[in-house]
């Protein structure tokens, strides 16, 4: 438990420098193609395919200020570009108004929370529109992309997910090595997230394992700042990978 704290401390002092993408805009702006729904007590801004059949479903979460986090945004324009490509290619895609947590002051707890509001919120969609919730996919932006590669390897309220797509976060080395489903890290080169990230993080996963047969990494070295680059196709590519 010791080396699990101190990773989290690390990862806390390293996230308070580099995330910098804040969550300020919980406004509801209209955004084309997109409604906001709240179903069973979990909010969300919702893209529909025009199609019938739906080949699963993407929940992404925002960036916040890791020491005072509020509530998800759902205006993101990241989030919702790439929430508008999903549904474009018939995928049900959302971005998650997640809880306000404690942020550093409790990062495993807030991890935790965050995890359960994204079940939750798969789960709201996939009774409304009757898709199977294990035909999902989860993913986020910066906080959001932390919180999720933390909890799963802590918690299971996302073990029935096909995947995380995580851009601009990072984790741990134990957490890498004890991660319940497969993720694709994506970041810039610099190593703004501190170890480990990307290609990095992708390669602590142990060789033997079956999540990192599903799993990827991709250090971008086009861009070197924190969340700087434009990553939808590549992170799309992988949602269809996971979810044909």
């Amino acid at each position: 438990m010791k080396k699990i704290k101190l990773i989290m401390i690390t990862l806390m002092t390293l996230l308070a420098i580099s995330c910098k993408k804040e969550n300020k805009s919980n406004n509801y702006q209209s955004i084309s193609g997109s409604t906001v729904e709240t179903t069973n007590g979990i909010t969300y801004r919702i893209y529909v395919p025009t199609t019938s059949t739906y080949k699963g479903i993407l929940v992404l979460g925002s960036g916040n200020d890791e020491n005072n986090p509020s509530v998800g945004s759902l205006d993101g324009s990241t989030e919702n570009e790439l929430c508008k490509k999903a549904a474009d290619n018939g995928y049900l895609a959302a971005v998650v108004q997640y809880s306000k947590t404690p942020g550093n002051s409790d990062w495993n707890a807030s991890a935790v929370t965050i995890a359960k509001d994204f079940a939750k919120c798969i789960e709201a969609i996939a009774g409304k529109y009757n898709v199977a919730k294990t035909k999902s996919v989860v993913g986020g932006y910066s906080y959001a992309s932390f919180m999720l590669l933390t909890a799963i390897s802590i918690d299971n309220s996302l073990d029935f997910c096909q995947g995380v797509l995580a851009a601009c976060g990072a984790s741990g080395e134990w957490n890498a090595q004890n991660f319940h489903i497969p993720i694709y890290a994506v970041n810039c080169s610099g190593n703004n997230e501190g170890d480990f990230n990307g290609l990095a993080l992708y390669n602590k996963i142990p060789a033997v394992s079956a999540i990192k047969a599903k799993s990827g990494g991709y250090t971008d070295n086009s861009c070197s700042t924190h969340c700087g680059g434009d990553w939808t196709n590549l992170l799309f590519t992988k949602l269809q990978y996971w979810l044909p």
